[in-house]
């Protein structure tokens, strides 16, 4: 189960961003997962919630946003969505196609509350 491992490695993300910007109290992280990425959307949240409750931002909520595949042909220029990384353009059948979207694996954003946040 690679997703947990892929959970701890954005948990050292996490750390290394609140120590870089000073810190505060973590409330939420946001993960951009493509479809055709390899990893497991929902064992994936499932284990960075399981490694954040188990650390220091127990509590911060975890939200996934998935992207879509997306490819381009480069011969005719259409514009899809693949099932998979190897299939045909639709439109003129040529396997000369560009995956452009849906391989991401980013961690996107974190949601932190400072004293100044706090009424």
């Amino acid at each position: 189960m690679h997703e947990l491992s892929l959970a701890c490695s954005v948990l050292e993300l996490v750390g290394s961003e609140m120590q870089r910007h000073g810190a505060g109290t973590l409330r939420s992280v946001e993960v951009t997962v493509g479809e055709l990425s390899g990893v497991d959307s929902e064992a994936f949240a499932f284990s960075l919630q399981m490694v954040l409750d188990r650390s220091a931002y127990a509590g911060a909520r975890v939200t996934l946003t998935r992207v879509s595949p997306r490819s381009l042909c480069t011969v005719c220029g259409a514009d899809f969505e693949p099932t998979s990384f190897y299939i045909p353009c639709p439109q003129c059948g040529s396997h000369a196609t560009r995956l452009v979207a849906g391989q991401e694996f980013r961690l996107s954003s974190l949601t932190v509350e400072t004293d100044e946040d706090k009424p």
